[in-house]
């Protein structure tokens, strides 16, 4: 069962008039075209920290955050549960297209921030991408993009010091935020907590402090609280990064 409550269903012309659209894998539709899925989308709307679809439920949409960040958490046997990806605006949400009926969701879904979700129901969407290949496309190339990245992180986890992961982490969030139109030096907001950051990379609470205080320290990254980014060195911290 989803979480969230439903909001009002685009109005005709929404989809056009979308601020991410261009961002999203709907901004692979001639503008003509983009009134067919226009008409297909529903919205829904989650407060930060609920979920909107457990592991193993039934995946029976796919979705693009319209607005806020996503986190992917899979349960491990022992009870645990790890971080293994974010999903930021215009990011492309669901199961894996090509499966057969009756495929399931492989992670949980919980909102990190306030969440917006633009969802399409998984047969009706399949078709639209029949109807239009660039749409599959577009799609495909996002599925090469998270596939490069997993194996960067494979490499973070099992690799890369401390302080690289942290590095890593922070360039990686600056990086999302900047694909969202922002200028990389503008002020921006770290969307998880330090315990959620330590599950994400991999190292203890008190470690991930450490590695943030001597990046403030040394001034490769100013705060503003415990969250908030006025400004990053990137050059310094990609260094640090390890890349």
């Amino acid at each position: 069962m989803l979480g969230g409550r439903a909001l009002a269903p685009p109005t005709a012309g929404m989809c056009e008039t979308c601020t991410i659209r261009h961002s999203a894998i709907c901004g692979a539709l001639k503008i003509e075209e983009v009134s067919a899925l226009n008409a297909l989308a529903r919205r829904r709307a989650l407060s930060a920290g609920e979920t909107y679809i457990m592991e193993g439920d039934a995946a029976l949409d796919f979705g693009i955050v319209s607005n806020g960040v996503a986190k992917l958490v899979r349960g491990a046997e022992d009870g645990r549960a790890q971080i293994v990806g974010l999903l930021f605006q215009s990011d492309f949400l669901g199961s894996t297209l090509g499966e057969e009926d009756g495929a399931v969701e492989p992670n949980t879904i919980e909102a990190v921030t306030d969440l917006e979700l633009c969802l399409f129901s998984r047969d009706r969407f399949q078709s639209l991408m029949h109807r239009f290949p660039s749409l599959e496309t577009r799609l495909l190339r996002r599925a090469f993009d998270e596939l490069r990245f997993a194996r960067e992180w494979m490499v973070l986890l099992g690799r890369k010091t401390a302080e690289e992961r942290v590095a890593s982490f922070l360039l990686h969030v600056a990086r999302r935020v900047q694909s969202r139109g922002c200028h990389p030096q503008e002020s921006f907001e770290i969307p998880l907590g330090r315990a959620e950051i330590a599950d994400f990379v991999g190292l203890t609470i008190e470690t991930v402090s450490r590695q943030m205080t001597r990046l403030r320290k040394d001034e490769i990254v100013v705060f503003e609280g415990t969250r908030q980014i006025v400004s990053i060195d990137r050059a310094r911290l990609t260094e640090r990064a390890g890349f």
